[in-house]
């Protein structure tokens, strides 16, 4: 019955979720942090003449001469762009629905343009009859996948009842020609049974009319009952279901640094690398659970690990640590895992 339970939720999850559209942080010091981007092109073609850096108030941009898709490496607003770009404030809007402030962008954002050949250092406001974007287009890659893991636990109830789970790991990603993950949002479900307390936490009591479960109270832990599983009590659960990131604050994993907090760390931490390059540096950088190695850690395989590293390598691991500890593979979620599945399931699109 639990293969079954997990294989229907999979089904159902899978179609619902993800309707939540793709969070940009601008957490400017995690950015800086977790990457090491330079002002250039992710992917573009070749320039007709060298990008040229061009003094914006207190800050330097890039100023690139082709099409392509750039990272932000310092503020800026969107109409300087489009000007530099002999394209419109509209039509570069048109090319990034994901930007909700036109007048502002992010450090670690990615930005589409599509341009003409040439390039100007205009003033913050778009030039007058500015010609269309090239045709050309930009190629692009994008996929979703998802992983599942049932766990037996964790652990028991007060009267010995085991408690049992699973968990979806869910990630919606865009990827370059090269296979650089230009964009991704990482989300998941973990639904336990109802003796599992925790206020926002999705339970799954059973089928209706099938035999209950044992239920905890939210505040002590303590079992208060037995589940009546009816058609209405099960579609209310189902219905009533968060996600990780919809949970917030409510989900307690680290009242200093939640699970969102964390997730939208690594997910500017992924961009500008590929699945081979996450892979690589998760063998090499994480703990025996998937963490990432801390310097003061008492394992003694972690630390024969930890000790092999260059210093640059340990000061790159502690900028990662002190955004983000939580384990990106293990019996809560393989989620390393569900952005290399988007990558296998992506499809080419042209953005114009």
């Amino acid at each position: 019955m639990k293969k079954f339970l997990v294989h229907f939720m999979v089904m159902l999850l899978v179609l619902t979720s993800f309707a939540v559209a793709p969070a940009f942080s601008d957490d400017t010091d995690a950015v800086s942090a977790a990457t090491a981007w330079t002002e250039e092109p992710t992917q573009a073609p070749a320039p007709a003449k060298p990008a040229t850096p061009v003094k914006s108030g207190t800050t330097t941009v890039s100023v690139p001469a082709g099409a392509g898709v750039y990272v932000v490496v310092s503020g800026d607003t969107l109409a300087k762009i489009a000007s530099r770009h002999s394209t419109t404030l509209d039509q570069l809007l048109d090319l990034n629905p994901q930007i909700k402030n036109k007048n502002l962008i992010y450090v670690g954002q990615k930005v589409v343009v599509a341009a003409g050949a040439t390039t100007s250092t205009g003033s913050a406001v778009p030039a007058t009859g500015s010609t269309a974007p090239s045709t050309s287009g930009t190629k692009v890659s994008e996929g979703m996948g998802y992983k599942v893991a049932f766990r037996n636990g964790p652990g028991a109830d007060e009267t010995g009842v085991p408690v049992y789970s699973f968990n979806i790991a869910m990630a919606r990603a865009t990827f370059d020609t090269q296979g650089r993950i230009i964009d991704v949002f990482i989300d998941g479900y973990e639904v336990a049974t109802p003796n599992y307390d925790g206020a926002s936490m999705p339970h799954f009591s059973g089928w209706p009319d099938k035999e209950g479960y044992n239920i905890a109270e939210h505040e002590t832990g303590k079992i208060t009952g037995v589940s009546v599983n009816t058609k209405e009590s099960a579609a209310a659960e189902v219905n009533g279901w968060l996600t990780k990131r919809q949970r917030g604050d409510s989900y307690h994993m680290n009242p200093a640094n939640e699970w969102y907090k964390q997730m939208d760390f690594y997910q500017n931490f992924f961009k500008g690398k590929t699945v081979a390059e996450l892979e690589a540096w998760f063998a090499k950088y994480t703990t025996t659970a998937g963490r990432p190695i801390k310097a003061d850690t008492t394992n003694a395989d972690d630390l024969a690990k930890y000790n092999k590293l260059t210093a640059d390598e340990k000061a790159d691991l502690a900028d990662v640590v002190s955004g983000a500890t939580m384990s990106l593979r293990d019996s809560h979620g393989d989620f390393l895992g569900a952005v290399a599945e988007a990558y296998k399931n992506s499809n080419e699109i042209i953005i114009k």
